[in-house]
């Protein structure tokens, strides 16, 4: 399909809640790289500052993605976080860059400050000797920028709701039924701390959560599935914590009742997704995996989900997350953290002893609801390329299926292209690599009929296809939930 120019541009944003039917680049990327410091005693805004987005969406973004890189000069980027799960009580370490905005184009960046207990908090972690890793990474000073996608920059969402209470009481688990029938391409859920259009944002993220109790406990977790969205909020922790370990003394925020809002697209094409599975036996070199395809790491979106493959969320999709906020051995904790470059993705696990898991769901969190403690997740990595992921037309939208299946070779290098969870003496596997261009030629399916009915059906659409290439249709993604 040939992408019309004009939708590399940045359309104008003067005309709110208005949406294409292609994704653009972002409205706002920042000018600059900002300077961060965990830590830090010199300047305030080493560990939090709050600017003005350089180009406004004149309503609530969208999308935000805050980028974080090492210092030391590094090619790996970091996702920024929209939660924290750790305050400063405990000596074990934590990591990650926090964020939040508001409508009026507002951004706040906070990384780890101690507040009156351990200064164990730095701005990148990767969990040391308690995750496994291709490397590993313990950065006090980094590197951030924010990007910033309006409604009119993305197609239009196949599902949006309704603000919608949530709290730490009364109503710690929500789900919502969004109707699609097949696995979405993605879901963002955004965490308003208040009722106003004047109030700060977070983005729901992450499968990660912990054991921790009462003020130590915070954030929120989300999974989707080809029917449902559920949201766990920790029971009688907070939703959102910034009171303990975090940004500056002024910078306070601990919310216990909120509300939240879900975002869904599905039937898009062009994304290029790659899957790979995860468990104890995934080796560390296979924990650094090449991308589907290119990925220019100022304009595209990388957007990463595990799945568990059994247990109550069986086939759920959860995010990872940008850094370990959960070491301790001392307690349950769960997820996976990633960085990417504009070739390849990182992967970090915890070491999957009983204690800890790759999705972690405790009776704590949701008031018990759907608990999980997964030790193997199907992973999916996909690539949102600017200006080339657009609705796939109604007429042309199938039931689900596989579009491509290749066979790799593994390599003993740390780039190996090998993912799978055998022995690294297997030399060959398989790995589903999903392709949703208008271009793929389509295998025409038929359901019911006779022989001679389906030898004229073929006859025809294959007289079709040869005389009109572009009536092809387009196969979303498999539902793993299956």
């Amino acid at each position: 399909m040939t992408i019309p120019i004009d939708l590399y541009a940045r359309r104008d944003c003067r005309v709110t809640s208005t949406a294409g039917n292609c994704t653009t680049n972002p409205k706002a990327i920042s000018g600059t790289w900002f300077p961060v410091k965990a830590q830090s005693s010199i300047q305030d805004n080493d560990v939090s500052f709050i600017t003005e987005m350089e180009e406004s969406c004149n309503e609530l973004p969208l999308k935000v993605d805050v980028q974080v890189r090492l210092h030391t000069g590094s090619d790996f980027i970091f996702p920024g976080s929209g939660i924290t799960q750790r305050t400063d009580d405990s000596d074990s370490p934590y990591g990650g860059v926090v964020y939040k905005y508001k409508a009026d184009s507002s951004i706040r960046i906070m990384v780890p400050k101690r507040e009156n207990g351990k200064a164990s908090g730095v701005s990148v972690f990767s969990g040391e000797s308690s995750w496994n890793g291709v490397t590993q990474v313990n950065e006090t000073v980094a590197d951030v920028r924010y990007r910033v996608w309006c409604r009119c920059n993305f197609p239009t969402p196949a599902f949006e709701s309704n603000w919608t209470n949530i709290d730490v009481k009364n109503k710690n688990y929500l789900e919502f039924s969004h109707g699609l029938g097949i696995m979405p391409d993605m879901v963002i859920v955004q965490l308003r701390h208040g009722s106003t259009d004047q109030d700060w944002v977070t983005d729901v993220m992450g499968s990660m959560s912990t054991s921790r109790t009462g003020k130590e406990k915070s954030g929120l977790i989300y999974a989707y599935n080809s029917r449902t969205v559920r949201i766990w909020a920790p029971d009688k922790g907070n939703l959102f914590n910034l009171a303990d370990g975090w940004g500056l003394s002024t910078d306070k925020d601990t919310i216990i009742s909120g509300q939240v809002k879900i975002y869904v697209w599905s039937y898009l094409m062009n994304i290029k997704s790659k899957i790979i599975t995860i468990d104890s036996s995934t080796s560390i070199p296979n924990l650094q995996v090449p991308l589907p395809v290119q990925l220019n790491v100022d304009q595209d979106i990388l957007y990463f989900t595990i799945s568990p493959t059994s247990g109550e969320n069986r086939g759920f999709a959860f995010s990872g997350m940008g850094s370990v906020q959960n070491a301790d051995p001392n307690t349950q904790y769960g997820g996976v953290m990633y960085s990417y470059s504009s070739d390849k993705i990182r992967l970090w696990r915890p070491k999957l002893d009983g204690r800890h898991f790759l999705v972690y769901v405790s009776s704590d969190w949701g008031g018990g609801h759907h608990t999980q403690s997964a030790e193997s997740v199907i992973a999916r990595i996909s690539v949102w390329k600017a200006g080339q992921i657009c609705l796939i037309p109604p007429s042309q939208r199938t039931t689900p299926t596989t579009t491509k299946s290749y066979t790799t070779t593994l390599m003993t290098s740390y780039s190996s292209i090998n993912v799978g969870n055998s022995s690294v003496r297997d030399l060959k596997k398989e790995e589903l690599w999903y392709d949703r261009s208008v271009t793929v030629p389509v295998l025409w399916l038929v359901v019911g009929g006779g022989g001679l009915l389906l030898i004229i059906f073929l006859s025809i659409s294959i007289y079709c296809l040869c005389k009109e290439k572009s009536s092809n249709e387009v196969f979303p993604h498999n539902d793993a939930d299956a």
